[in-house]
């Protein structure tokens, strides 16, 4: 995360370099991408650099964060336009996502979930408190329609919303890394969603 010293910078002089930084992390996946290049777009230091941030890495993922944050806004609104069905929300982000990185409108995004795996291990390292996981989870239950579904706890609903949060993931990822398999894919995902609706067993007379 950021140093205090980033943080007591003019709010332009923290806009160029995070903006320099998302460039380089769009224009190339995290491996390829250089500090060289950030520095020299956002016209700094690398001495500066190291006192605003630890690492290529600790910059990599504030930037990340702060995507995810608008990202999870963005699901919020369509779980409110959807009547709390988280299901159908998720269907609608999936579309939104995979249409921005596919047309090149978010490389960011299409770069992070190209190398998912990396950045699913670094960001459990990173782990937000229980306090704030607790938070988040409470905020999502207030937006869901809990009438909707068969459950027995908040729990059991959260892990159904999980559940259909890393079939999603999983789905954008496969897609693009097989970008010709996008109709065929997609009609994978749309079955998954309704195993989760509907179950797969047979109801008893």
């Amino acid at each position: 995360m950021p140093s205090k010293t980033f943080l007591n910078l003019s709010k332009d002089k923290q806009k160029m370099l995070v903006e320099a930084a998302e460039r380089e992390f769009s224009r190339v996946d995290f491996f390829s991408s250089s500090i060289n290049q950030i520095i020299q777009d956002a016209g700094i230091s690398r001495g500066s650099f190291y006192m605003y941030f630890e690492d290529k890495e600790d910059l990599y993922f504030y930037i990340l964060e702060k995507h995810i944050y608008k990202l999870y806004c963005r699901y919020l609104k369509y779980l409110d336009e959807n009547l709390g069905d988280f299901i159908n929300a998720w269907s609608q982000l999936h579309t939104y996502l995979l249409t921005s990185c596919l047309q090149k409108e978010n490389s960011l995004f299409k770069n992070m979930f190209l190398n998912m795996r990396y950045t699913t291990d670094r960001k459990m390292s990173l782990k937000p408190s229980q306090e704030v996981i607790r938070e988040k989870h409470q905020e999502l239950l207030a937006h869901m329609d809990k009438d909707k579904y068969c459950y027995s706890s908040a729990e059991e609903l959260l892990e159904a919303f999980s559940l259909v949060m890393l079939v999603s993931m999983s789905s954008i990822a496969y897609t693009l890394m097989n970008p010709n398999e996008q109709e065929k894919e997609n009609k994978i995902y749309n079955q998954k969603l309704d195993i989760i609706r509907y179950g797969i067993m047979r109801k008893e007379k």
